[in-house]
């Protein structure tokens, strides 16, 4: 199951621009390139266009995957098992990226305050009832057109109060 989730999302992630940073346990971390400049191809040269267009393909691969996943997780669930479900929490801002550790065991990753609220967010999907939840930063560069606020939320590790989204999901799987 984990390898057909993995291979599902690292092809989503690819196809949508952005770069699978690391697994960790049944979780991937994936990242799109914050450069504040435009993408070339794009003619919009706003400061910040580049960020946002970074953050929209962020939000599309996560809707992307979820559409994916669905043919993929058993529906119901084997007898005996809890249901699997999918999380997915995306946020943008600055984040640390490099290579962290010792000299004889380097890991490559990103961490900061944007990597813990989108792993922060993530943890919130089951409780909150919705698959994908997106961070204040992301709902302001995309403009918050379609998100549902879910309220503001104490996020474990931050010291003020959160405002968390909801990517609507329309009742009809085909749709997404």
């Amino acid at each position: 199951m984990l390898h057909a989730f993995f291979s599902t999302a690292a092809k989503v992630v690819e196809a949508h621009g952005g770069v699978i940073e690391a697994f960790q346990g049944d979780a991937i971390f994936a990242v799109w390139n914050g450069d504040p400049t435009p993408e070339p191809t794009r003619t919009d040269t706003k400061p910040g266009a580049g960020t946002a267009f970074h953050a929209q393909r962020a939000l599309d691969a996560a809707v992307a995957l979820l559409a994916a996943m669905r043919g993929v997780l058993p529906d119901p669930a084997p007898a005996g098992l809890e249901p699997l479900s999918l999380g997915l929490g995306v946020e943008t801002g600055p984040a640390m990226a490099g290579s962290f550790g010792l000299a004889s065991r380097r890991a490559h990753m990103v961490m900061g305050r944007t990597v813990t609220i989108a792993s922060r967010l993530v943890e919130m999907t089951a409780e909150l009832a919705h698959p994908i939840l997106v961070g204040e930063g992301l709902a302001g560069q995309v403009g918050g057109i379609g998100l549902e606020s879910m309220g503001f939320f104490m996020l474990d590790g931050m010291r003020a109060p959160h405002h968390v989204y909801a990517y609507p999901l329309s009742p009809d799987p085909s749709i997404h």
